[in-house]
């Protein structure tokens, strides 16, 4: 009968020890997510903007148009850039439209499943906002919001406390239109771009 050698490990003893190398990653990854209220969470994330968690689908009134249909069939089956503000459009507004056809642009020929919604909060635009579209927004879908409205789509987009009025965001909206991410009004363009990437490259819809 031979004997096994000193120093080297049995099936069995081999067996328990790859378990346990598999499990230890999985336990200390359960503890640091359970070790405070909110949770651990890595430092660096793969997205650049802050997503909405559970996305929410959007039911906008019904009265509401956009480019000759209703608002809610107008955001489905393509992603949107979203922003809503007034129609006085200052220099984060502005900005705001910029980054926004900067980034579809720049999807070359992605481009064709996105698209871009100006929300405002009126109902008139003035000459100065009117001829700012014509010349550099022309691809930027426009609509007016009585204050009634405003009201009503209010709470869809109060997030972390903030409404929608004081926010100045970049929304992105999928194509089964449910709000999923939003950026401040300082967040990189860059950032944004490439967060859009990967949406489209990995989204089997839109």
């Amino acid at each position: 009968m031979t004997t096994r050698q000193s120093g080297f490990l049995s099936s069995r003893q081999a067996l328990v020890l790859l378990g346990l190398l598999f499990m230890t990653p999985a336990f200390v990854a359960w503890v640091m997510h359970n070790s405070s209220e909110q949770g651990w969470r890595p430092q660096g994330t793969t997205n650049r903007g802050m997503l909405v968690h559970p996305a929410r689908p959007l039911a906008l009134p019904e009265a509401m148009m956009v480019a000759g249909q209703s608002a809610n069939d107008f955001l489905q089956g393509r992603w949107t850039l979203l922003y809503i503000g007034d129609a006085d459009c200052d220099a984060v507004c502005n900005e705001n439209l910029y980054k926004m056809r900067q980034i579809r642009t720049a999807q070359n020929e992605n481009m064709r499943r996105i698209q871009q919604l100006y929300l405002v909060r009126d109902e008139a635009l003035p000459a100065p906002l009117t001829a700012l579209l014509a010349s550099d927004y022309k691809d930027t879908a426009v609509t007016l919001m009585t204050t009634d409205q405003v009201q009503q789509i209010a709470p869809s987009f109060l997030i972390d406390g903030v409404s929608m009025q004081a926010a100045e965001r970049v929304y992105i909206i999928d194509p089964l239109g449910n709000l999923m991410m939003y950026y401040p009004p300082d967040a990189d363009p860059g950032g944004m771009l490439k967060d859009l990437k990967k949406l489209l490259k990995y989204s089997k819809i839109g």
